[in-house]
C-alpha cells in the first residue's frame, strides 16, 4: 500500500511540473555528488562506483539489489511483473543513465529497448517465443540457440554485446523472463525513458 501511495505521489509530481526539477536533483552526473533517490531513499553511490570502475559483474548484481529494494522485494528476492510496474520512473532513469554514461552508451535498459522492438517484441505484450529468442541472441543472453545459464555465463568483459547489461535476473526461465521483460519495456515507455510508436 505504501508503494502505491509513493507511485501515485510521483505521478502527481510529474503532472504538477515539478518532475523535471526533482529528476535533475536525482540524475547522476560526473560530479562528486552522491545520487540519492527520494522515492524509496535509495543510495546509488555503490552502483556509481562499480560502473565507474567498469566492474560489470558487481554492477549487475547491485542493479538487481536496487530494483529489489525499490520495489519492496528485498526479503523475497524476486520480482513479479505486478511489482515491477511500481518501479519509480526516477529510479529506473537513474539506473539507466548510470549504465549508459559509464559504458559509452553500450549498456542500459534504453539501449536494450530498440533491439527488443527490432526483433519483433512489443512492450507490455507477450508476442512469441521466437521474437524473445531473437532479442536474447542479439544481446548475448543466448548461445548456440539456447539460453545461457544466468548469472555465471554472462559476458563480463568490455567485448560484451551492445545491450548485454543490465540483466538483473538471478536465473532465466522462458515464460517468466519474457513476461518480466515485457513489463519492464512497458515501464520504460510509461516513464518516457524511450520513445515507442505502435
Amino acid at each position: 500500500m505504501k508503494l502505491k501511495s509513493l507511485f501515485f505521489g510521483f505521478i502527481l509530481t510529474f503532472s504538477s511540473g515539478n518532475f523535471f526539477n526533482s529528476l535533475q536533483a536525482q540524475t547522476p552526473s560526473n560530479s562528486q555528488n552522491t545520487p540519492v533517490s527520494n522515492d524509496v531513499k535509495i543510495d546509488f553511490t555503490n552502483l556509481t562506483q562499480l560502473l565507474t570502475d567498469q566492474n560489470w559483474r558487481r554492477a549487475n548484481d547491485e542493479t538487481r539489489r536496487i530494483i529489489l529494494q525499490a520495489t519492496g522485494r528485498t526479503s523475497v528476492g524476486w520480482i513479479p511483473p505486478s511489482d515491477l510496474q511500481n518501479l519509480s520512473c526516477s529510479n529506473l532513469k537513474t539506473i539507466d543513465t548510470l549504465w549508459k554514461e559509464n559504458s559509452n552508451g553500450r549498456f542500459g535498459f534504453s539501449v536494450q529497448f530498440p533491439i527488443y522492438v527490432e526483433t519483433g517484441n512489443r512492450p507490455g505484450r507477450l508476442v512469441s517465443d521466437d521474437a524473445f529468442n531473437r532479442f536474447g541472441n542479439r544481446v548475448g543472453w543466448r548461445k548456440n540457440e539456447d539460453w545461457i545459464i544466468f548469472i555465471e555465463n554472462l559476458n563480463y568483459t568490455d567485448n560484451a554485446p551492445i545491450g548485454h547489461f543490465p540483466n538483473p535476473r538471478p536465473e532465466y526461465s522462458i515464460t517468466g523472463g519474457r513476461l518480466l521483460y515485457s513489463t519492464l519495456a512497458q515501464r520504460m515507455v510509461e516513464c518516457n525513458l524511450v520513445t515507442y510508436e505502435k
